[in-house]
């Protein structure tokens, strides 16, 4: 009987003997390549616990300081040096906080510390940069290298009105020269809360400083860190200048100036020295506020008036009502005090209120009040002052 074929008996192949030295061999190489992974891996990791680290250092700077100047001087110094960085520029582009704490700076202007600018840059110019976005942008070789270029026009040959690119050539005109060396860069968006406060550009002579492929999440995050610290040292300063000042006036508001009266008070008791006040009255007629609708602006110009004619340091002046303003004159007796009377009137009655074809003649009504032996509070300074303003106004009604 014969088998079929399936119940063959298979020939006996010859065993091999295993490779062992190239299957070490391959085990080995395998082992090697996993170390240098993980030794990649562990270098990696210490290196970002050390820019987190310095991250951190920096956050601390940001909230240990109200001074937008300050803040900006030691938060750029300190960026350069922990980064290693050839140029830090902070590029404002918010009117409020330029007027308030930058108001001198130019695109012209000196460094405030060695590779560290603050700067200027127009609204438009910010807005088009960051496109509604916290997100940072890296700067190759090919865009820093059109530094020196002069912008071309729109519809010049080589450059399209919409091209993407447009917004980052502006930006390099604002650059200082010295960015010219620069090789790779970052320009990081400070915005908040959609407000936009400008940017951050950070600059090395190193390539491969910032490459295209480097992950952005913490600058992004630093970013909106140094925004928010912007905006709470811009919120702080209108708190405290509302805590002080007049908003319309820009004088110091009742408030305060009820707070320096009793301080000179207390004072001119315990020296001997004489003080005085004036309560300032606007005779404004209601006839001529409803006609022109206009009385905010008469009370301005007269606040005006007399902060320029009033000296500086030696008097204090503040907005104390609606359209009366008092002021305080340490050092100065009843009849000094009313010697300025006749002064102050002629002043304002000499500087009429001019809008568009009229003019105004404002009117006022003075009442001084003195230190004397029978003064008990500062109040009686005041309610003095008030009595002869009491009085002043009846006789011009009879």
């Amino acid at each position: 009987m014969k088998l079929s074929p399936s119940f063959r008996r298979a020939p006996k192949s010859r065993s091999r003997k295993p490779d062992v030295s190239a299957f070490l061999g391959q085990v080995q190489q395998e082992n090697e390549l996993l170390r240098k992974q993980l030794q990649f891996v562990t270098e990696t990791a210490a290196e970002n616990e050390t820019i987190w680290r310095h991250f951190a250092e920096i956050e601390r700077i940001l909230f240990r300081t109200r001074n937008l100047a300050q803040l900006a001087e030691e938060l750029l110094q300190e960026l350069k040096v922990r980064f290693q960085l050839d140029q830090a520029i902070l590029l404002l582009c918010h009117p409020d906080l330029l007027e308030r704490f930058f108001p001198e700076i130019s695109v012209e202007s000196d460094p405030i510390g060695e590779g560290t600018w603050v700067l200027p840059i127009p609204m438009e110019l910010g807005a088009s940069l960051c496109c509604g976005t916290s997100k940072p942008f890296l700067l190759t070789p090919d865009h820093l290298g059109s530094i020196q270029k002069p912008p071309l026009s729109p519809g010049e040959e080589g450059q399209d009105e919409d091209d993407a690119d447009r917004p980052l050539e502006e930006l390099l005109q604002f650059l200082p020269p010295d960015v010219a060396s620069t090789r790779s860069g970052v320009f990081i968006p400070l915005r908040v809360h959609q407000i936009l406060f400008g940017g951050l550009f950070l600059g090395s002579t190193d390539a491969d400083r910032y490459r295209p492929k480097d992950g952005t999440d913490l600058l992004e995050h630093l970013g909106m860190k140094v925004a928010l610290c912007m905006d709470n040292c811009l919120a702080y300063e209108r708190v405290r200048e509302f805590s002080i000042q007049d908003p319309l006036t820009g004088l110091l508001n009742y408030f305060q100036i009820q707070t320096i009266l009793e301080k000179e008070f207390r004072k001119a008791r315990s020296t001997g020295d004489a003080l005085s006040l004036l309560i300032i009255h606007l005779n404004l007629g209601h006839e001529v506020q409803e006609h022109l609708n206009m009385g905010n602006a008469f009370i301005k110009h007269a606040a005006d008036l007399l902060n320029a004619t009033l000296p500086a340091g030696d008097s204090f002046l503040g907005r104390y009502g609606n359209d009366e303003f008092v002021v305080v004159l340490p050092g100065v007796g009843e009849e000094e005090a009313r010697e300025v009377i006749p002064y102050l009137t002629q002043i304002i009655r000499k500087s009429p209120f001019r809008h568009e074809n009229t003019v105004v003649l404002l009117q006022t009504i003075m009442g001084v009040g003195s230190l004397s032996k029978k003064t008990e509070r500062s109040q009686d300074l005041l309610d003095a002052a008030y009595t002869e303003l009491y009085r002043l106004k009846m006789s011009q009604l009879s």
